[in-house]
């Protein structure tokens, strides 16, 4: 039986940001700011996707070699969260020990309420729960479907931001998307206790683990870690997690190998009583589609620090591909920082579409670089200040000029490559 559309209801704006995670939030209050009527749809019942749902609220690096390199909205938003308590920067130095020791823990609820109160303040229109179903792009603008929890809603754009993370609306759209053969595994966020450190004995560990039907990468070395931070820091293997059905089976899987854990656990002296007390909403995932943009970022020019012609932001977080079995990296050398160029915000050959966050346009481990949730919210910055500038000047995203993009940027507060 064929069953039509019904569309209830019909919304105009000039700037349509679809997904209110890392990117879109930040590309909304951008668009806002720089003076385009924005709407924002998101998915899930809060915004801040993989920083709050997911539980990875360490983002970074906002610093590089002691100098700050990302800024703007993102940045107040990490100030005003410190201001109520929720954040602690740490010492930002030339060289940290270790790199991950500049993220800066986030509470969630805190970050969560900043960034509904900064998208209230800028006059982003916010919608959650609600997903994208069709897209149209015509020469002047984009007419995407949404279906919200009292039915579809069709909503006429002049420009518009794919910030879902798995390019969704760019596919929908019809251009390509590429992804790597093996895609980097998904990881749930999870906290235990009930039980002292001290008590266990990792010759005990080392017999139950004998027993166990679980992966390879899981040795008495790498459980006792897990058990010293109070977390199992599994990799699930993760398969086309853009589509319902892979991104299901990475939550079914996650949950299952915590439960083997949790079991194997309790059997173990000193864990008898372990209580897995936390688990995030979602499963974060780390890699999905990649758009091809009018320029592609390559692991050489992304770890190179190549200057491009319209570098819009910049990026500091090694290369850093996970595996099952661990993780692949690659350090810059001193001084030389990353940059994304606008190109690569862009599918190829779009109209009126821009791209922020995870799926930008880059190869496999480029794309590990550029991932990570800093980078996320500078490239969101950039596609909102790019997607008014369309919107108001009435045409196509390829055709907004660099310099006026990077005066929108400064007037946010934002750092500019120079």
């Amino acid at each position: 039986m064929e069953v039509l559309l019904n569309i209830s209801e019909t919304k105009a704006t000039d700037v349509l940001v679809v997904g209110g995670g890392t990117a879109g939030v930040f590309a909304a209050i951008a668009s806002a700011r720089s003076g385009a009527k924005t709407l924002l749809i998101e998915k899930n019942s809060v915004l801040g996707g993989t920083m709050t749902v997911a539980n990875v609220n360490f983002p970074g690096l906002f610093f590089a070699w002691g100098e700050q390199i990302i800024a703007g909205p993102c940045w107040e938003a990490i100030e005003r969260t410190v201001a109520l308590g929720g954040a602690v920067v740490p010492e930002i130095s030339f060289r940290p020990k270790k790199h991950y020791h500049e993220q800066i823990k986030l509470n969630r609820f805190i970050y969560t309420a900043v960034l509904l109160e900064m998208c209230k303040e800028a006059g982003v229109e916010v919608i959650t729960n609600t997903m994208l179903t069709a897209v149209d792009e015509w020469a002047d603008g984009v007419h995407v479907i949404v279906t919200k929890k009292s039915g579809a809603m069709k909503i006429e754009a002049k420009a518009v931001i794919d910030a879902t993370g798995d390019a969704n609306l760019v596919e929908m759209a019809g251009y390509e998307v590429v992804k790597s053969p093996v895609q980097q595994p998904a990881t749930l966020q999870n906290h235990l206790s009930g039980y002292l450190y001290e008590d266990i004995s990792s010759e005990d560990v080392a017999k139950a683990l004998l027993k166990a039907d679980l992966p390879e990468y899981i040795t008495v070395n790498t459980l006792m870690h897990d058990l010293l931070r109070n977390k199992f820091d599994t990799h699930i293997p993760c398969v086309d997690a853009d589509k319902s059905e892979g991104k299901t089976k990475v939550e079914q899987d996650a949950y299952a190998m915590l439960l083997k854990l949790y079991q194997l656990c309790r059997s173990i002296k000193g864990l008898e009583n372990i209580v897995i007390d936390f688990v995030a909403e979602e499963t974060g995932i780390r890699e999905t589609n990649r758009i091809v943009g009018e320029e592609i970022i390559t692991a050489e020019d992304y770890i190179s620090g190549k200057m491009y012609k319209d570098s819009v932001c910049y990026a500091f977080y090694p290369i850093d591909l996970h595996v099952m079995n661990g993780i692949e990296q690659k350090f810059h050398e001193e001084y030389v920082v990353s940059k994304v160029p606008y190109g690569a915000l862009i599918p190829k050959n779009a109209k009126r579409i821009l791209c922020a966050g995870r799926c930008i346009s880059s190869d496999t481990y480029a794309n590990s670089g550029v991932r990570v949730e800093a980078v996320c919210m500078a490239t969101g910055q950039a596609a909102g200040c790019a997607a008014a500038i369309a919107a108001k000047d009435n045409c196509n995203v390829k055709q907004v000029k660099y310099n006026d993009i990077c005066k929108e940027l400064k007037v946010l507060g934002a750092v500019v490559p120079k």
